[in-house]
């Protein structure tokens, strides 16, 4: 099944139907590296599909029926890149901002419901991400990575303990915090210069 096109959502959720949910982890993304107007617009189009309208929508699908049981847990995955604009990856930036703050504002609606929301934002790891985003020329992952187990273990802590934000790792606690009180021109000429080629 195939995530990045219309209909798989409801397609997934079909097959568990009659199942008690209690967890929802909307782990799947992709990330596309280089200049907007080089770009395959396609793979965007795609990415824009998988990052943002499936994980909206199996929210929908299975917050609907966490409410009327007054239970459960729903995990979205985004990124250290949601704080920030990403020059040479700015439409993967953009749809990890759209879930932090898709997922803030759903989390308040369901204050009282018994149903939590959690947003987990990992810098830099070590997956299969960067090949797939074709970031072998970026700088951004020469800074350092955390282990994919480690970002999980986080998370799920974070998960289970209900944590709104969780963010793996000191630096990029740091980084995150601090790019608040910088101006944004400065922040995404910074993080352009993280992007930027070897």
């Amino acid at each position: 099944m195939i995530l990045a096109k219309s209909g798989a959502a409801e397609e997934l959720f079909n097959q568990v139907k009659g199942r008690q949910l209690d967890y929802l982890v909307n782990n799947a993304g992709v990330g596309l590296y280089g200049k907007f107007t080089e770009t395959d617009m396609q793979t965007e189009m795609d990415m824009l599909y998988l990052n943002i309208n499936s994980l909206t929508h199996l929210t929908k699908l299975v917050v609907k029926e966490m409410t009327a049981r007054g239970k459960g847990r729903i995990l979205n995955v985004a990124s250290t890149a949601a704080f920030q604009p990403g020059p040479l990856m700015a439409v993967y930036y953009a749809s990890k901002a759209y879930v932090l703050s898709f997922s803030e504002a759903i989390e308040n609606e369901l204050i009282g419901t018994g149903v939590t929301v959690s947003t987990l934002c990992p810098g830099p790891t070590r997956t299969d991400f960067s090949n797939r985003a074709n970031l072998q020329k970026s700088k951004l992952f020469d800074g350092g990575t955390m282990a994919s187990r480690d970002v999980a273990k986080a998370g799920y802590e974070g998960f289970r303990k209900g944590k709104s934000i969780i963010i793996p790792g000191t630096q990029n606690k740091l980084l995150a915090k601090s790019i608040r009180f910088m101006p944004r021109k400065i922040v995404t000429s910074v993080v352009r210069r993280m992007q930027n080629e070897k």
